[in-house]
């Protein structure tokens, strides 16, 4: 392929995906769990000014590793704290993902596959959801597609099995020991495509010396700091616990993800189950080599999703930059000379249906959360402090974080004493209290500020 070709490939789907991704990312709210708590974490951050020791409401936070945190930090410097600066990470890896699929598939196939799999990935809707949420998952689904872009590359020019390793390293420092899905891919396709001898090449030696000496500089440094609490949190809980037994409820069977895929999928992730096997068949029965790595990928990540006990539908993230290539190659032996216009009418009919009956361009997921901390803002006096009563919600916590102190039952019965002191409730329990005590100041569906009398 020419290179201007590429590179005029490049800036279409990078206009377009922009466009796409970036859509009224700063619009809405925070989902109620996950994405507020990395917007928290990140925020005081940015307060502290201590980059290595991580918290959540001032205290240790061991959960996940720093790198989302750090980058939402500097977007929270460009752009304040708000919910785009959350968003920016997960949103610029999935336009990176999109553009990684396409150079991927057009050194595994052909420029018509590449273009096919990245309009296919950029309307799938998982996918797209994850773009556009301050989750763990699309980056970390990026510096997969990177490392085995690279480690593809490094076949032929052997300093990208080096930056193979670099990958590996951001995906490590993204979300932890699932991390480890690069290498297991990439020695599973080595050997399947008799390239395991690039493993002993000078680059990716040394490669995974510095992935090693980085990784392990990050793991002492909050081994310092958290000691038993990090063990504890970051690998007994994350490592063992949530692959052996089942986390917060989050239950599911040996086909959860069977229905995962065709369904948060839509409308492409069903017709994964019909490429993986015709690419199986053509890679056994006519010795098709070109196959064999997104094969790997996609069977490994659905089997290590389905082999943990915890499941959560982000798990299976990982697997749509490979599946997307897939099904591409498919429809490119469908459509064959017009399959870029064919595909381009798909997925312009997909992304009119997913916006429509999907709401994908809508971000508001915790409004009554965002708008009690407006309301508070409102009616709580100057260098007033408000006091929320046993509030887990995280969305809470990241638009209120600069005016409340949270307490639980002992200190509640210790200053609601106090009069003219501010609460902060779930509706739910403030039904249950003594209301008489309490004067009610502002309230929605789901919350209530209320002042003691």
């Amino acid at each position: 392929m020419e290179r201007i070709t590429l590179k005029r490939d490049i800036a279409i789907l990078l206009v377009l995906s922009s466009i796409l991704i970036f859509w009224n990312l700063g619009t809405g709210s925070l989902t109620s769990w996950d994405e507020g708590v990395y917007a928290q974490v990140a925020k005081e951050i940015y307060t502290s000014g201590n980059w290595v020791d991580l918290t959540w409401q001032g205290l240790p936070w061991s959960d996940k590793p720093p790198l989302y945190m750090w980058l939402t930090v500097l977007f929270y410097k460009l752009f304040g704290i708000n919910e785009f600066a959350a968003r920016a990470p997960s949103a610029l890896s999935g336009i990176a993902t999109v553009i990684a699929v396409y150079i991927l598939a057009c050194k595994l196939y052909s420029r018509r596959v590449g273009i096919a799999s990245s309009l296919l990935l950029l309307s799938t809707w998982h996918f797209f959801w994850s773009a556009r949420v301050g989750m763990l998952d699309s980056t970390f689904s990026f510096f997969i597609t990177l490392s085995l872009l690279f480690l593809k590359l490094g076949e032929n020019k052997k300093l990208y099995l080096f930056l193979f390793w670099i990958g590996f390293t951001a995906a490590f420092l993204t979300k932890g020991v699932g991390a480890f899905l690069i290498p297991a891919i990439a020695c599973v396709y080595l050997l399947s495509v008799k390239k395991i001898s690039l493993v002993r090449r000078p680059a990716f030696v040394l490669g995974a010396f510095f992935s090693l000496l980085l990784l392990g500089w990050w793991h002492y440094l909050a081994y310092v700091h958290y000691g038993g609490d990090f063990i504890a949190g970051y690998f007994v809980k994350h490592l063992f616990i949530r692959t052996t037994q089942t986390v917060e409820g989050h239950i599911g069977g040996i086909f959860s993800y069977f229905k995962v895929l065709p369904n948060k999928g839509r409308p492409w992730g069903a017709f994964a189950f019909l490429a993986v096997p015709i690419a199986l068949w053509r890679i056994f029965h006519n010795k098709e080599k070109e196959h064999i790595l997104p094969v790997v990928w996609a069977v490994i990540v659905f089997f290590v999703a389905t082999t943990v006990k915890t499941k959560l539908h982000w798990y299976i993230m990982a697997i749509y930059p490979a599946t997307s290539i897939l099904v591409g190659w498919v429809l490119s032996k469908v459509f064959r000379k017009i399959t870029v216009i064919a595909v381009a009418v798909l997925v312009a009919s997909a992304l009119m249906y997913l916006s429509v009956e999907k709401k994908i361009f809508n971000l508001d997921y915790s409004g009554d959360s965002k708008q009690i901390a407006q309301d508070i803002r409102r009616v709580l006096p100057k260098e007033e402090k408000i006091y929320s009563y046993n509030i887990i919600d995280p969305a809470v916590h990241f638009y209120c974080s600069d005016l409340e102190i949270n307490i639980g039952d002992t200190k509640f019965e210790e200053v609601r004493k106090e009069k003219n002191t501010y609460f902060l409730f779930e509706r739910k329990i403030f039904t249950a209290l003594d209301r008489s005590k309490f004067s009610v100041i502002a309230e929605n569906p789901s919350f209530v500020v209320a002042q003691a009398q």
